[in-house]
């Protein structure tokens, strides 16, 4: 009687553990007795823009635009500014971000509002949104290493990420 080659045994063992772990896939998917299983669609993409429009604006609330949408058009969805909104303070002409919040300010009261982060407290910081307290403290150690020059060095300095920013645009300064 022939022995079988070493080729023959290594291909034999190579195909049984292939059925095997077909197997094994088969009753994985199998749920157990009495345990039902839904499968769902994924959610739907969104193509557009969801904002937060605030302020002096007649509907705040949520919005959904168009991507390259504008603040007028968030603006204008949120039922457009009140007559006591203060326009001249916000760039209506800047583009959007998904997910980032306007608000729009009552006239005399922009000065106010703004949060000078050369000048802020960890508490005036940490009330921002997306500002944690983390974030607060390298804000303020930031700005002890170089006042800030503009709000939007909290980007270009790595200190906040495009959309953090954009979502505290309207709502910080810095004064020399």
């Amino acid at each position: 009687m022939r022995r079988p080659s070493a080729r023959l045994l290594v291909d034999s063992a190579l195909a049984l553990a292939a059925v095997a772990g077909l197997a094994a896939l088969s009753l994985r998917d199998t749920p157990s007795p009495g345990v039902e299983v839904e499968r769902a669609d994924p959610p739907p993409v969104v193509e557009g823009l969801v904002v937060h429009v605030a302020g002096a604006v007649a509907s705040p609330g949520l919005v959904t635009l168009e991507r390259g949408a504008r603040v007028a058009d968030a603006v204008t969805l949120a039922g457009g500014a009140l007559p006591e909104a203060d326009l001249g303070s916000v760039n209506v002409a800047r583009r959007l971000e998904d997910g980032e919040r306007i608000v729009v300010p009552r006239q005399g009261a922009t000065a106010a509002r703004l949060i000078d982060l050369n000048r802020a407290t960890r508490t005036q910081l940490i009330a921002l949104a997306g500002i944690g307290e983390k974030t607060a403290d390298r804000i303020i150690e930031a700005r002890r290493e170089a006042p800030f020059a503009s709000s939007d060095d909290l980007v270009t300095r790595r200190l906040l990420s495009a959309n953090e920013y954009a979502a505290i645009r309207d709502l910080v300064t810095a004064s020399p």
